[in-house]
């Protein structure tokens, strides 16, 4: 099944290659702001990598990707020279303005395929983080790199048999719910919220390219690290899903993100402690080629508590909608309008007059649920909608110039701050054919 899922992803080095390229290529901010809610995870990446540095003086950092993590290491060891590696153009570009605005003189990028790469001289320690599974032959990588390395630390998503990432115990929800505690602390003090450059940012899956997504178990590990010494621990920092306006900066933004960051290592400590870490959703792999052992540590029995059992903190961005007239089929590359009914379940009023303003907007994916457009039209509210009421909207609608099947989004967003699914509101989703 996982072979068979992988012969069919259509992942490549170059789908990957441009993939990344797209991602790392969007607007700048500080990695380093305590504000950022992904200064989170190099943080704590970097505390996990550090416990294993040893008497290493030359760290080698593949798949480095915008060097955040790289930089944040050197910044802690300016006596310990790191090199970092990545395919993408865009990455090592990043990577290289952060190190000069850093004035780190003791780590430089190079931009170079991760599975060819040879350092000119040996490492004490290789670094990945969050980039094994991006490559296509990982077995033959790791033969080539014990050549020129004793040692390797990797941070992995945890997988399972199909290939999948086994998210049994994943706490990304701690940021998030802060964040909406901290947004309803500076309203209630009004503290004023400067509007972002933009809130349309569109998901990966519009991105150019496709990344390499192989998730491996303890066993794939352990067959690619044949006869070599690896010991696992897991964690469950590494954040993917960001609290709304992730380069926003506040006092309070700081002081919750960094509560975030104790309670994310306060887990993981507790449970390593418990023995069941092998469940976090990222793996720490420690490798050494001196060593002829491999023993995985034993895990008890777990059981995950389902999604619907966890109790969110109420949301500034909090809604549900309700279809009452969308037609089944639409003509396309034209404005239309369609009904809805949205009822506000969060604590505070919106309006479309308010700075920032609250419109009802939409995106189009197509039949396989990609995006198609993102960034639709806007549409005022009729009035300002208080906690617990309902308004009806007349929405306007502009369809794609394409025929077929496609999926009409539904969703507000507040101008210049978030969408509300990003902020994890549900959207109205639709089925419309297009003729």
């Amino acid at each position: 099944m996982r072979t068979a899922r992988r012969a069919t992803a259509r992942w490549s080095a170059s789908a990957d290659r441009r993939f990344h390229d797209d991602l790392f290529a969007g607007r700048s901010y500080d990695p380093f702001d305590p504000s950022y809610p992904g200064y989170i995870t190099i943080r704590r990446f970097g505390d996990l990598a550090e416990a294993r540095f040893g008497d290493a003086r030359r760290v080698l950092d593949l798949g480095c990707g915008p060097g955040e993590i790289t930089c944040e290491l050197a910044r802690r060891h300016p006596d310990v020279s790191f090199v970092g590696v990545d395919h993408s153009e865009a990455a090592i570009a990043r990577a290289a303005r952060l190190a000069s605005t850093g004035g780190l003189g003791n780590v430089r990028f190079e931009r170079s395929d991760v599975a060819e790469y040879v350092p000119q001289d040996r490492v004490d320690l290789i670094l990945m983080f969050d980039s094994f599974h991006h490559l296509t032959a990982p077995r033959r990588f790791v033969t080539q790199a014990s050549r020129y390395a004793d040692r390797f630390f990797l941070i992995e998503p945890a997988g399972d048999a199909l290939g999948r990432w086994r998210r049994s115990i994943d706490c990304d929800w701690i940021a998030l719910e802060l964040d909406k505690l901290r947004a309803r602390v500076e309203h209630t003090l009004g503290v004023e919220i400067a509007p972002a450059e933009s809130s349309a940012t569109p998901p990966a899956a519009s991105l150019a390219g496709k990344a390499t997504e192989n998730r491996y178990t303890e066993d794939d590990y352990l067959r690619f690290f044949d006869g070599l010494s690896v010991s696992f621990q897991g964690t469950v920092s590494g954040l993917d899903v960001y609290p709304t306006s992730p380069e926003y900066d506040s006092a309070w933004r700081r002081r919750m993100m960094n509560v975030a960051y104790e309670l994310l290592a306060d887990i993981d400590r507790d449970l390593y402690e418990r023995s069941l870490d092998a469940y976090a959703k990222h793996w720490t792999i420690y490798v050494e080629t001196q060593k002829r052992t491999a023993v995985p540590r034993a895990a008890r029995p777990f059981t995950p508590v389902p999604a619907h059992a966890q109790v969110p903190v109420q949301g500034a961005h909090d809604v549900r909608y309700t279809s009452i007239d969308v037609p089944p089929s639409l003509p396309r590359a034209a404005e239309t309008t369609v009904e809805i009914e949205i009822r506000n379940m969060s604590w505070r009023n919106w309006s479309s007059g308010s700075t920032p303003p609250v419109f009802v907007s939409y995106h189009w994916l197509d039949s396989d649920r990609r995006v198609v457009e993102f960034d639709g039209m806007r549409t005022p509210l009729p009035r300002t909608v208080r906690p617990e009421e309902s308004c009806r909207a007349s929405v306007r609608v502009r369809t794609p110039d394409r025929a077929g099947r496609c999926f009409l989004e539904i969703d507000l967003v507040e101008e210049g701050v978030a969408w509300f699914s990003a902020a994890g509101a549900p959207v109205l989703r639709i089925p419309v054919v297009l003729k």
